[in-house]
């Protein structure tokens, strides 16, 4: 157990994301400082405010002093233009700064938690600090390391072409969410059904459609530009092509779909494609389509819960050149059970022959309600590992021509590490960067689907769908008066 004590704060979920960068094994729990006994381990956290805010972390193991910190708001940048954020940033600071010591663990992304790191460098522009000065707020101020601040940059290099607040406010993008699946990934926490009957697939499609009716009424009334379409899931793939067809019918109603930029459709289980499911995609203009392997190892695919084999990845990948699909997106995840660096070396190399136009690469996150998660007895971090691994990869990349394009983390990441997207010049996937970097608007139909909608500068409110079929269903117009009320239509 390991005991956090707080004075002058309550910034109970900071500490604990600070703490679940190191240990994802040992329970915590957050107490007063007027009951610090100092048995155990203990985190003793003070924040002072007077003209310099000053924050202190203390670890004791027990009552021995082990690791200190202090730091005030002199040694910050950034932050002083919003007080809240200094604090929690002084807060996290020191907690954080403790922690490596006595975990001997030194994270690439230092201090750092949230999903949109490089939206830290498109703020710190927005207030006219030079390059010179975010690197050293990424790297003092945040403890990033050097490899990682290039990362950043090399991705801000592509992700800046599509940078225009007059343009990317007229904007929106149409996410359209599918939460059907052959089968459950042992690592998926995603709001899916597996195996549902026609009948309840059809009577989803029917309210699917009446939401994307009424929210592209609310989008046009509100004078927004259709800029993307993305299927997403779940699994779309699992549609018939009948099912298909009556959703892209519902959209041909309103645009004329051969002038969207882009439209990107998951067909990323090879179980669930075959030639003409393709040919109907291409035939309602989607440009850009994911088959996803996650690993072209056969041994971790069955374990993961996969209904195929690498072999059926290459088949329907090959049948996906052949009906003419110009771009697509391959998927592997890093941290896979019983996975090292020479499965990870297989998986990208066969991907990279295949020459796909982008490739995905994610670290394998525990996500609370996922089956790999409930059934692990430990939650591996593997620093080393990941490391390793994602090295494989980029070298990989470097080589057959790739670039990183948009990237971002999540809560309980294998390696404290990162998802990074690679793409062939020119072909990235626009609605990838648009929603990591909130550039733009989404607004997102189906079950358990999230709408972010901007209101205001730097301001994005969420509209967040129902997860079960029944209330979806049944509570349709309380999603849809949301996102009127927040477009103000």
């Amino acid at each position: 157990m390991f005991k956090f004590y707080f004075s002058g704060h309550d910034y109970e979920y900071e500490a604990r994301n600070a703490f679940r960068v190191f240990d994802l094994n040992t329970d915590y729990e957050i107490s007063d400082i007027d009951s610090f006994e100092g048995t155990g381990l203990s985190v003793v956290s003070y924040l002072e405010e007077n003209e310099v805010f000053r924050a202190k972390a203390m670890l004791y193991k027990d009552n021995e002093l082990l690791y200190e910190s202090i730091y005030n708001s002199n040694d910050i940048i950034l932050e002083k233009c919003s007080a809240k954020k200094l604090r929690k940033t002084l807060v996290v600071k020191t907690i954080h700064n403790v922690l490596k010591q006595y975990y001997n663990v030194y994270p690439d992304y230092g201090i750092l938690t949230g999903v949109r790191v490089v939206k830290i460098l498109i703020t710190a522009r927005k207030y006219s600090k030079s390059n010179e000065e975010i690197n050293h707020i990424l790297k003092n101020t945040y403890e990033v390391k050097e490899e990682k601040i290039k990362l950043l940059w090399d991705i801000l290099k592509i992700e800046e072409k599509y940078i225009d607040e007059d343009i990317n406010n007229n904007n929106y993008n149409l996410y359209i969410g599918i939460p059907f699946c052959p089968t459950k990934c042992s690592y998926c926490s995603f709001t899916s059904y597996v195996n549902c009957p026609d009948v309840k697939i059809n009577s989803y499609v029917e309210t699917l459609i009446y939401e994307i009716e009424k929210t592209i009424e609310l989008a046009k009334k509100k004078n927004l530009n259709l800029h993307t379409i993305y299927f997403g899931g779940g699994t779309p793939s699992v549609l018939s092509e009948e099912q298909i067809n009556k959703i892209f019918n519902t959209l041909k109603k309103h645009y004329d779909l051969s002038k969207i930029k882009e439209i990107t459709f998951e067909a990323g289980r090879p179980d669930t494609i075959d030639e003409q499911k393709l040919l109907c995609l291409k035939n309602n203009f989607v440009n850009r389509i994911s088959v996803n392997p996650q690993t072209m190892n056969d041994k971790t695919l069955t374990l993961i819960g996969r209904n195929h084999l690498s072999d059926e990845i290459i088949e329907k990948y090959l049948i996906a050149r052949e009906v003419g699909f110009r771009t697509i997106n391959m998927d592997i995840i890093l941290g896979l059970p019983g996975e090292n660096e020479s499965d990870v070396r297989n998986t990208i190399e066969i991907i990279s022959d295949l020459n796909p136009e982008n490739i995905t690469v994610h670290s394998l996150a525990y996500k609370k309600h996922s089956e790999l998660t409930r059934e692990s007895s430990e939650l591996y971090k593997d620093y080393e590992l990941i490391k390793k691994m994602h090295d494989i990869i980029k070298k990989t990349c470097d080589e057959k021509g790739y670039k990183p394009y948009y990237m971002y983390r999540q809560k309980n990441i294998k390696g404290n590490s990162e998802n990074v997207g690679y793409t062939k010049e020119g072909r990235e996937s626009i609605y990838n960067m648009v929603i990591i970097e909130e550039l733009e608007t989404i607004l997102a139909c189906g079950l358990g689907a999230s709408s972010k909608i901007i209101t205001g500068e730097n301001r994005h409110e969420p509209v967040r769908n129902f997860k079960s079929l029944e209330e979806y269903s049944n509570r349709i117009y309380e999603i849809i008066k949301k996102k009127k009320n927040l477009l103000g239509v």
